[in-house]
């Protein structure tokens, strides 16, 4: 009851919402309740409101970043990669909000993330023909900075990368920025859902399950999907880098498939089968994901849920 009011009173007074956001934000981990709420000020009262919440939410880590890099001639790319995803996200979890807002379905939004996500890798390798390599040039830096910090890490040297990690830089090279683009879009959508569940759990109960239980993709995704796997089998390096982002979209829409289908369940034992589920999805990657993605692109022209109720 106490949180249910403290959010009915942040959402009346602006400037305290704002003064509170912008000062957690500045503290680890709690930090993230600055988007959420900005997320939930969206879904309640608008494009504007949301947008000033989300200002407040993201200038701590620009600041952040400008104090760390002070005085600093070269800064790791893992922190540039961390505030660029923590931005990003930011910005992307107001958009997706507006749309939810809106009255878009989650289905339309994890595709308008995806196709997000596709356009900025065909970006990125427009303008950098040669960014496999230059991933490979980061990495190995990367590398060769831990093993810096922590003598010891590389078993072939203090200079070189082991044959092992090698191995894993020319596998990681093809993917880099589909994985980091990936992983701001998860990012984004995670932090939308959360606060569209704490908009639920306050306004409108079981709402959010009843959403995101019933996801399902276009055949047009399905089509493009199929011709992406034909593509990167066949080694396109721009294939390669999307498909980081076209697994994300499906694995999303499979899991709202088996979710939908353990939720007809009236069992005690049901949560426990939902543990289960994601322990294995999460020890069985990336194998678990290509075969969620194969419940999804099966739904779009069987449509599994109708088949279900029609048994």
């Amino acid at each position: 009851m106490k949180f249910k009011q403290l959010t009915h009173y942040m959402l009346q007074h602006r400037l305290l919402a704002v003064l509170l956001t912008f000062g957690f934000t500045f503290i680890p981990v709690v930090g993230v309740l600055g988007i959420l709420f900005a997320a939930l000020v969206t879904l309640r009262k608008g494009v504007l409101e949301g947008a000033i919440i989300t200002v407040a939410a993201t200038l701590p880590y620009v600041f952040s970043f400008m104090l760390a890099s002070h005085g600093v001639d070269a800064l790791p790319i893992v922190l540039w990669t961390a505030v660029g995803v923590a931005v990003v996200s930011n910005v992307l979890t107001w958009i997706f909000a507006v749309l939810l807002f809106r009255q878009m379905s989650w289905s339309a939004i994890l595709q308008i993330a995806a196709l997000i996500g596709v356009l900025a890798v065909s970006i990125v390798h427009l303008a950098f023909p040669n960014i496999a390599d230059w991933w490979s040039t980061q990495l190995t830096s990367y590398y060769m900075q831990v093993a810096a910090a922590m003598p010891g890490v590389l078993s072939s040297g203090v200079n070189q990368p082991s044959d092992v990690q090698l191995e894993s830089i020319n596998i990681t090279k093809y993917y880099a920025s589909g994985m980091i683009i990936t992983a701001v879009l998860l990012n984004a959508v995670l932090q939308l859902v959360v606060a569209r569940w704490w908009q639920s759990a306050l306004f409108a109960p079981g709402v959010l399950r009843k959403e995101l239980h019933n996801i399902r993709l276009i055949p047009l995704a399905g089509g493009l999907f199929i011709l992406s796997l034909v593509f990167s089998y066949m080694g396109n390096s721009v294939v390669l880098d999307m498909m980081p982002i076209l697994y994300m979209l499906f694995a999303g829409a499979g899991l709202s498939v088996i979710h939908y289908f353990l939720g007809l369940v009236v069992s005690p034992t049901r949560w426990f089968w939902i543990a289960v589920l994601y322990v294995t999805l999460l020890f069985a990657m990336p194998t678990s994901m290509i075969f969620i993605s194969m419940v999804a692109l099966l739904d779009i022209w069987l449509d599994l849920r109708r088949r279900l109720r029609k048994i």
